[in-house]
Parts: C-alpha cells; sequence; structure tokens
C-alpha cells in the first residue's frame, strides 16, 4: 500500500472509533513531508474531505490532522472557492469559536484564502456570524499565535483586493489603504452587532463582570486593537460610525479612533498600556497617516470639532512632558515611559520640524533637557558605551536649526566628542552633520523651505562643531584605525562617509527675517565665517570639508591607506568576511566608493581635482584590503 493510501485506511480507522483510535502523528508527518507537493489535485480534495469529515467527531488533541490540513491548502492553487466545496461544509464560525487553538488555526487558514479577491472577501461579509466571531477571537483568545494570525486574516479582508497578492504577507510595519466602501468595511464598521462587540470587549467599564473579560485580558485586547488601527488608519474611522454604538461609550465625534486614543485606556494606572499608547500616538505622527497636518500640529483629523482638538492637544503635552519634564512623574511613570516619551518628541520633530520650531517653549524644554543630560556624562561613560539613547535619538531627529547655539545656550552637540570613541556620539553626529534625508518620496510632508534652511543648518553645525574641536578629524581617524573597537571603528567611518555625501546648503548672505525670527537663527555666511575665523566663506559641500586642512592631511590618506587586518590571529583576519578588520575594511572601501562619486560630480561640474580621482581610482583597484600582505597588520589602541 502507498503512503496516500495507507493514510486514507488510518483516517478511515480513527472515524469509527474516534474515541479510541489515536491519530498516529509520525505517519502524518511522515506524509506532510513526502507527499503533500505531490499528488493530483483531485487526490488533495478528497484527503481533504476525509479529514473535513473527521474532524468534529474527533475526541483527542486534532493538531495532527489540523496540521496536515493547513499543509495540503497552503497552495496558492487552492482558492477560497475550493474550501467552499469542502464536504461537508466547514462551519468556519464553529472553528473560530473552539476551544482547541489548532481548530482556530487551521479555520483561520482557509479563511485566510478570501483575501486575495474582494469578491471572496464580500462573500465572507455576508455571513455575520463569521465575521463577528473573527472578531471575538482576534481580540479574546489568550493564544497569542492565534490572536496574530486572526489580526492578519481580519486585516486581509479588510484590504482584500488592495494589496494582497498570492504569497504576500504583512508586516506589522505596514500601513494599508482601506477600501471603506467595501461589503467586508461595511460589516465591521457599520454593523451595529459587530461594531459594539469591539467596543465592548475593548472598554474596561465591564471588566470582570459576567461574561466579559478580566481587566487584564482587556488591556492585551486594546493592545491588539491599537495594532489594527494603525495599519488601516484612514478618514472613516476617525468619524462617527454608528453613533448609538459609540456614544455608549462616551465617543462624542471621533469614531473608532476618538474611542481607542482617548477613552479606552487607563493610562494613569497601567504603565504597560500607556507605554502602548504613546508607541500608537508615535506611529500616528508619521507621514503615511494623516494624524497631523504638516502646517499646523493642532489640526488634528480625529475630529473636527474644539473638544476634541483640545482632549489631543493636552494629550501631545502630557506626552511630551514624560521626556520634557519628568520629575512631574511618578518614578514609575519616568522609569518606563521616559524613552516612549523621548522616541514621541524625535518622530514629533522628524517629520514635523516646521509646527516644533513654531513652539518655541517646547524647542528651549528640548534644548534645556538635552544639555542637563550631557553635562552630566563623563569620559568614562562614553567609552564605555553607557549612554544616553533616547536623549541622542532626540538630538538626532531635532531640526537641525534648534541645534545652531544662541546669544545665551550652547549647542547640545557641541557636548559630543570623538575622544574617547563612542559609537552612540559618532553616529548622532553623521546624522546631524550629512543634513536631511527628504529626498524622493519623503520630500512632500515637508516644506521646501523647512528643508532648505536644515540643509543650511547641517552645514553650520559641522563648521561650528569643527571650530570647538579642531581635532575632530585626527580624533576621528583614530577611533576608525581602532579596529578592537569594531562598533566605535564603523560608526567612526559612518562619520566620514556621512560628511562626504552631506546635503548641505547656503547660508543666507545677509540677515532673513523669514529665517531668523526667534533665538534660532541661522548665521549668515560672513558671520559663520567670521565665529570660524575663516577669512573667506567655508567650503559648501562635504566633500570640499574633507579635501581642505587639516581633514585633507588626516581623512584622505586614512582612507587610502591599506586596510589593517588580524590575520596573524586564528579566525580572523584578510579574506575573512566575518571578522572585524574585514568589515572595518569594506566599510572603509565603500566610503571610498562614495568619495569617489562626489568626486567625478564635482570635476564635471568645475573640471577640477581630476589628480585625486586617479589616486582614489587606483586604491580602489586593490579592493577592501587594498592588496596589503602584512602580516598581522597595525592594531589601533584605545587612548582614553
Amino acid at each position: 500500500m502507498d503512503l496516500l493510501g495507507e493514510i486514507q485506511s488510518h483516517l478511515t480507522e480513527v472515524a469509527s472509533d474516534p474515541a479510541g483510535k489515536a491519530l498516529d502523528p509520525r505517519l502524518l508527518e511522515k506524509f506532510d513531508g513526502q507527499v503533500t507537493e505531490s499528488i493530483s489535485e483531485t487526490e488533495r480534495d478528497i484527503l481533504i474531505h476525509q479529514l473535513a469529515e473527521l474532524l468534529p467527531t474527533l475526541q483527542q488533541d486534532p493538531s495532527p490532522a489540523t496540521t496536515l490540513i493547513e499543509v495540503l491548502v497552503r497552495p496558492a492553487s487552492y482558492t477560497f472557492n475550493r474550501v467552499l466545496d469542502i464536504a461537508p461544509p466547514v462551519d468556519l464560525a464553529a472553528g473560530l469559536k473552539a476551544l482547541f487553538p489548532s481548530i482556530n488555526q487551521v479555520t483561520l487558514s482557509l479563511l485566510d484564502k478570501a483575501k486575495f479577491k474582494s469578491s471572496d472577501a464580500g462573500i465572507v461579509a455576508g455571513k455575520p456570524e463569521i465575521v463577528a466571531a473573527l472578531i471575538e477571537l482576534w481580540l479574546s483568545t489568550p493564544n497569542t499565535d492565534v490572536a496574530s494570525k486572526a489580526h492578519n486574516v481580519l486585516l486581509g479582508l479588510l484590504t482584500a483586493g488592495e494589496r494582497h497578492k498570492e504569497a504576500a504577507t504583512a508586516t506589522s510595519q505596514d500601513h494599508y489603504e482601506l477600501p471603506a466602501q467595501s461589503l467586508m468595511w461595511r460589516r465591521v464598521f457599520r454593523d451595529k452587532d459587530i461594531y459594539d462587540a469591539i467596543f465592548r470587549i475593548c472598554t474596561l467599564d465591564n471588566a470582570g463582570q459576567n461574561g466579559q473579560l478580566s481587566k487584564r485580558d482587556k488591556t492585551v485586547a486594546q493592545a491588539r486593537l491599537l495594532d489594527l488601527l494603525v495599519k488601516i488608519d484612514c478618514e472613516s474611522i476617525r468619524r462617527p460610525q454608528i453613533a448609538e454604538v459609540e456614544s455608549r461609550y462616551g465617543v462624542k465625534d471621533g469614531g473608532l479612533m476618538e474611542f481607542a486614543a482617548l477613552k479606552m485606556v487607563d493610562y494613569k494606572d497601567d504603565v504597560l498600556m500607556h507605554m502602548a499608547l504613546i508607541d500608537f500616538f508615535a506611529e500616528l505622527l508619521k507621514p503615511e497617516h494623516s494624524m497631523v497636518e504638516t502646517q499646523d500640529f493642532a489640526s488634528y483629523q480625529l475630529s473636527s470639532r474644539s473638544h476634541e482638538e483640545h482632549n489631543l492637544r493636552e494629550t501631545h503635552t502630557r506626552t511630551l512632558s514624560y521626556y520634557l519634564d519628568s520629575t512631574k512623574h511618578s518614578s514609575l511613570d519616568s522609569t518606563y515611559l521616559y524613552g516612549r516619551s523621548a522616541n514621541y518628541l524625535a518622530t514629533y520633530c522628524s517629520h514635523h520640524p516646521t509646527h516644533f520650531m513654531s513652539f518655541q517653549p517646547v524647542v528651549d524644554s528640548t534644548i534645556a533637557r538635552l544639555l542637563g543630560v550631557l553635562r552630566k556624562m563623563t569620559p568614562g561613560q562614553w567609552a564605555q558605551g553607557t549612554t544616553p539613547k533616547h536623549d541622542l535619538h532626540v538630538l538626532a531627529s531635532l531640526p537641525r536649526q534648534a541645534l545652531i547655539p544662541t546669544a545665551t545656550t550652547t549647542s547640545p552637540l557641541f557636548l559630543l566628542s570623538a575622544k574617547p570613541p563612542s559609537e552612540d556620539a559618532l553616529q548622532t553626529l553623521a546624522t546631524v552633520f550629512q543634513g536631511p534625508k527628504t529626498e524622493g518620496s519623503t520630500a512632500n510632508h515637508i516644506d521646501q523651505d523647512q528643508e532648505s534652511q536644515q540643509r543650511s543648518a547641517a552645514r553650520a553645525l559641522y563648521w561650528l562643531y569643527f571650530d570647538q574641536y579642531p581635532g575632530l578629524w585626527r580624533d576621528v581617524v583614530k577611533a576608525a584605525e581602532t579596529v578592537a573597537l569594531k562598533d566605535a571603528a564603523l560608526a567612526a567611518i559612518a562619520l566620514i562617509n556621512a560628511v562626504v555625501t552631506a546635503s548641505w546648503g547656503p547660508l543666507p548672505s545677509e540677515s532673513n527675517p523669514d529665517h531668523n525670527q526667534g533665538p534660532y537663527a541661522l548665521p549668515t555666511e560672513k558671520q559663520l565665517a567670521t565665529i570660524c575665523h575663516a577669512s573667506e566663506n567655508l567650503p559648501s559641500i562635504g566633500l570640499l570639508a574633507i579635501l581642505s586642512p587639516p581633514a585633507l592631511e588626516t581623512v584622505l590618506p586614512y582612507l587610502l591607506r591599506p586596510a589593517q587586518t588580524f590575520s596573524n590571529l586564528v579566525g580572523g583576519g584578510k579574506g575573512d568576511v566575518e571578522s572585524a578588520a574585514y568589515r572595518v575594511a569594506a566599510a572603509k572601501y565603500d566610503t571610498l566608493v562614495s568619495l569617489k562619486s562626489r568626486l567625478q560630480e564635482y570635476v564635471q561640474e568645475t573640471g577640477q581635482l581630476k589628480e585625486v580621482v586617479d589616486v582614489v581610482d587606483k586604491r580602489l583597484a586593490l579592493g577592501p584590503m587594498g592588496g596589503t600582505s602584512e602580516i598581522g597588520g597595525r592594531v589601533g589602541t584605545l587612548d582614553l
């Protein structure tokens, strides 16, 4: 008897005695691995039908059978129409309500087949008992794997025909355009019973009551709802859908989004959910969402009514306060929310710099916080990697003009140093000096004037910093040569590359009232030259900054030198792509490639520096290691 026949015979025996005859997991796994890819579609259907008949009668763990079903229906050729043809018909609602997670999983796999065609999703939407069971399972199941799969199935059905292709998968970072007029949309958000179920399961008002989840389980449901809303965020979920349902849960004009953002979470007594809520707010600040208008942060799209704008403004201020004024909050909140609040602020600054700069008290508070934190850092802390990562994230995300020193305040950027070498400090300097990365698809959410100011400010900050630390490039090259400290060495090379490829702009030739209002004013070209003790305007592009003294005497020779190796040590060295030496050499080589690219552009524009291109070409021809045959090449040591 062949394996397929053996399986069918075994399933027949189990069906005749579902309580006494146990499924043979090894036999089913053997079949799974050897046959499921090669059997005919007719044989596949026959076996699925046999399993479908068996499952309702089983009085044992159904996992071996459900796992085999999932494998059998996995091919893209197994469409939702074939799911509907299974005999006896699969009771999808009952499968979603089953107590066995394995039954839930296989039912979700069958239901997932409907996401590839909007017409199939429409068939599911036409069966409210299935949709209701899916919502209940997604929000209520204690099994995280089942909840995750239910989330993906629901998301797939809501966006059916929009983003799904065969073998496509969703990630937590995806944002989907929701077809608000689809049948599935209307079933979930316009069916009173199903829409109410979302509120009922997630509200804390009925926690622990008869038939309701405990408070702990409800917070899990809340987190799952927030996760979905970030992905399907659109105007429709920010507007009332069924006022009768929404008013029951204190929602006035903002729909499900108002409930989730402002009503649902008990942030005062649940720090973990407060963390999730702040992360949710941060996601909504990103450009793929419409939560915030570029020019007017207070103009939230959640609601057009003034009381909701007021509530959201208060929420924004409160969320920032956990970073800007953590002393106002309990030690527990400060411990857990400081980093979340810092990330929220960093996201706000990155994507809405114009609005951030328009609120000077917030800018002042941010600079004061950064100065307070960075002034407390010791050289030993930088060297040991005990760095204020959240604060450096904020610093690197600020509009660069906010980092220009004022008449009364220095720049927090000046409190960073390349000595002792610190990966985090070097990466922060690289981010600031390189200028804004807003070309292409991201440029449309930041106005061009703001982008121009940031380019100009990045250049000014480089020269102002260099005036404060004229030994910058000596220390950077020394860090880059300290291969034993791989991460710091890579960060040092990244800083060189950032300046080589910097996106800079010119400063105004004279004071411009439009750009120089308030204390965070860009200097003019003449003012910058005077501050930096230069007799003429300073180089306007990063390439020329690297090719100007003293960087010229340190950075370019470093890039042209053969790479250092550990070739005299076991397990590393020349040609060993896993070694620290090789990774540093490869990064150095890539920076030299960037340098050549910028040089070629400059030569085309000016006809100058052709001889430098020739020198760089010769070094590049030798490859990342530089053709060195030196054994046990020099390895830099750390000088604290």
